[in-house]
């Protein structure tokens, strides 16, 4: 009996994780930008923005308590760990499946289609943070990067959640 007890402990010590440690939002509008989550929490998710692979901002999605509904935070990274980080944008989240909020009333659902995230006032939230008040050249204006153009199309738009990151659409509903 001890042996076979320890054998099953072995067993399952040794033996390699099936899940992924992280999962992606792909931009519909900027294939070069996603947004990479860890997976290691059902209720709330962080990770970053990333630009061709690049960590350009930190991003959390979750949902509050009370009335319940899912949120997101996105700020800069700090460039210090002393350093606070500043907040872009918080607010809530839409989910859409198919052409659909993901909160529709049962009795009025249609078939089901495309789980899609999308972020209100992150584009202004960024747009607004790429100010420049210490005299460089304006990311607004004359000083924007091809990086920062395509993390603002993309933030104008819908992210696509790989299959695995369909757990953090929370408001998406299943038939």
């Amino acid at each position: 009996m001890k042996r076979l007890l320890l054998a099953t402990f072995l067993i399952g010590f040794f033996s390699p994780a099936i899940a992924k440690d992280t999962c992606i939002f792909q931009s519909e509008y900027s294939p070069n930008v996603t947004i990479e989550v860890s997976t290691k929490y059902l209720s709330l998710a962080r990770g970053f923005v990333k630009h061709k692979d690049e960590k350009v901002l930190t991003f959390e999605t979750g949902q509050t308590n009370g009335y319940g509904r899912q949120y997101f935070v996105i700020k800069e990274i700090p460039k210090s760990s002393s350093e606070k980080a500043e907040r872009i944008v918080w607010t809530d989240a839409v989910t859409l499946v198919g052409d659909q909020l993901g909160g529709t009333p049962k009795a009025k659902r249609k078939k089901g289609g495309q789980v899609k995230l999308f972020l209100p006032r992150f584009a202004k939230g960024y747009y607004y943070s790429l100010a420049s008040d210490e005299g460089k050249p304006d990311g607004r204006f004359e000083g924007r990067t091809q990086k920062m153009t395509d993390i603002l199309i993309a933030a104008e738009g819908f992210w696509i959640p790989s299959k695995e990151c369909e757990k953090y659409a929370y408001y998406r509903f299943r038939f």
